[in-house]
């Protein structure tokens, strides 16, 4: 009898301890999913995605909820028709209109913002590159800083970037050589004895041939497209602002889950934040 009860109360046990792991098991394997649509359209194998790689889009899809929630507010509410505009032009140009959450990623969205390296504007361009993709950077004028210009420049660039490397390379790759700058990446690539693996980014990533700060670059740009691609269930946008303001009119604190994110955030360790380079 003891046995059986025993037996009974397991099993109930097993059924209802579902806990606080499961909501975030679930949002996981949602990110990986996600992940994997994200990674096909940008042209590489979505079925070779490294664990650390996937861990990073992870974090930084947390740190997007939490520690790093303003900078993604901006182009999902505050600045949200600037943005769009700009994922517009982008489209325009024939290039996925996601490449736009590069300005995220490289300037945190902020249109004035300068480097150490005297890279400027949303998309961080290097004085020379700007000037090769249409722009004035005098003295008198920086162009970088005009959010429609610096797109229009960042597209020339970025188009000029998949014709150097080949209609066979991956997007992903082409965002690599738009962080860290194409001669620098190509002199990697020829250390790859294997012709046929020298474009191949999952070889490039996992041999490091791509160094640190351009793997975590490329992880924070595929978080924030996710977080894009979602916001309503990340907590962004303005079904989830009205949802929110509903909960403060009928009385209903959530202050607990806030805590508990940022104290998740708090955390993690403080990555440096990029600066664009070699552009």
């Amino acid at each position: 009898m003891g046995l059986a009860l025993g037996l009974i109360f397991c099993g109930s046990a097993q059924a209802f301890d579902t806990g606080l792991p499961e909501p975030r098991k679930k949002q996981t394997d949602f990110i990986h999913t996600e992940l994997k649509v994200v990674v096909d359209e940008f042209g590489s194998d979505a079925e070779r995605i490294p664990a650390d790689f996937l861990e990073k889009v992870r974090r930084w899809a947390r740190l997007y909820e939490t520690r790093d929630r303003s900078d993604m507010a901006k182009v999902l509410e505050s600045q949200r028709d600037l943005f769009d505009s700009l994922r517009q032009q982008v489209q325009d140009a024939e290039l996925p209109p996601d490449l736009a959450f590069i300005t995220l990623v490289e300037s945190e969205f902020k249109p004035k913002v300068y480097s150490r390296t005297n890279n400027a504007g949303l998309w961080q361009l290097e004085p020379i590159t700007a000037r090769l993709h249409g722009l004035k950077v005098n003295s008198k004028v920086d162009e970088r800083l005009d959010p429609k210009k610096s797109t229009a420049a960042a597209c020339r660039y970025i188009t000029s970037l998949r014709q150097t490397l080949g209609p066979d390379t991956s997007l992903l790759v082409t965002v690599a050589a738009y962080n860290l700058g194409p001669s620098r990446l190509q002199s990697r690539m020829k250390t790859v004895s294997n012709s046929d693996r020298q474009k191949d980014f999952w070889h490039l990533y996992s041999t490091r041939r791509i160094p640190a700060l351009t793997r975590t670059h490329i992880a924070r740009l595929m978080a924030a497209i996710i977080v894009g691609r979602n916001q309503e269930r990340f907590g962004f946008g303005p079904a989830a602002n009205a949802a929110k303001i509903a909960r403060v009119k009928f009385g209903e604190d959530n202050s607990g889950a806030t805590s508990a994110m940022e104290s998740e955030a708090s955390l993690q360790p403080t990555p440096k934040k990029l600066v664009g380079c070699c552009r």
